[in-house]
């Protein structure tokens, strides 16, 4: 019954994001910003991203990048940061004014555009090198679902590459906590279908892109973040009212790769070219 509850579960709208991007408006300070731009910066999945675009388009320097789906655009700053000009496209006005204030917050540029990616108007197709979203396409059921990753193939120019990452469905830690919340109606992000590396393979495949990788986070670094969730929770409190030898030992470490993570990390990217 609760695994039937996961499959009927609403699909994300503009509503339930302008709902949910209102309350993060005021949740972060320029500090926060900065700091989720380093931590992600240094992340495992962040250096493998870099490492292929490298080896695909060179340097980012004065490259046009969009990120689809934007919401907060952590990896449009980071690529900022590194003097890539950013378009940063989402159909929520909520998040494109978080996005605006991450911007000033660390006194970067880049295009804000209110948009639907699945209806974007000529002068943005076959314009940009890289195209990119993270926490996206998930959202979607077939086959609005490819549809969505199409979306960024067509904005690409020539030899320009898609990125596009989701929760891995192999990372069970997550699978099983969203089954109990949907189960307990505390689940928040309304339809959320996590790719396997086989389904994103296939995508990659079904787009015609040249030089498809999958790539993982930390799985060790994901399973420790999880764990710290757990501890902070009320039931966990409730069930281990004295302080937990488990929750003091999980403590963040600084991330190093592992050849499991592309299999069993929390986030898989897929990573291609477009060659017509």
């Amino acid at each position: 019954m609760r695994l039937w509850r996961l499959r009927v579960m609403k699909t994300s709208d503009t509503k339930l994001w302008d709902e949910l991007w209102k309350k993060d408006i005021s949740s972060y300070d320029a500090d926060s910003v900065l700091s989720d731009v380093e931590e992600e910066s240094a992340s495992i999945r962040c250096k493998k991203i870099l490492r292929y675009l490298e080896s695909s388009v060179g340097d980012l320097s004065g490259k046009r990048i969009i990120e689809i789906g934007c919401g907060g655009g952590i990896y449009s700053l980071i690529f900022a940061r590194l003097g890539a000009s950013i378009t940063m496209l989402d159909y929520s006005s909520d998040a494109l004014a978080i996005a605006e204030r991450n911007l000033g917050a660390l006194n970067l540029k880049g295009e804000l555009l209110k948009a639907d990616a699945f209806n974007l108007s000529e002068e943005y197709l076959g314009k940009y090198d890289v195209a990119m979203s993270f926490g996206t396409v998930e959202h979607y059921r077939y086959p609005r679902r490819l549809d969505i990753c199409k979306a960024h193939v067509d904005v690409l120019r020539s030899g320009g590459v898609a990125i596009i990452g989701t929760p891995n469905i192999a990372f069970l830690p997550h699978e099983i906590l969203k089954v109990l919340l949907v189960a307990r109606r505390k689940w928040f992000l309304g339809y959320e279908g996590s790719f396997s590396r086989g389904e994103l393979l296939r995508v990659g495949r079904s787009l015609e892109l040249s030089d498809v990788h999958v790539v993982g986070s930390s799985w060790k670094s994901d399973v420790r973040r999880y764990v710290r969730i757990v501890c902070d929770t009320r039931t966990f409190k409730r069930l281990f009212p004295t302080d937990n030898q488990i929750c003091r030992s999980v403590v963040p470490k600084k991330p190093r790769a592992h050849w499991l993570d592309d299999f069993l990390g929390h986030d898989i990217v897929m990573l291609g070219e477009k060659i017509a």
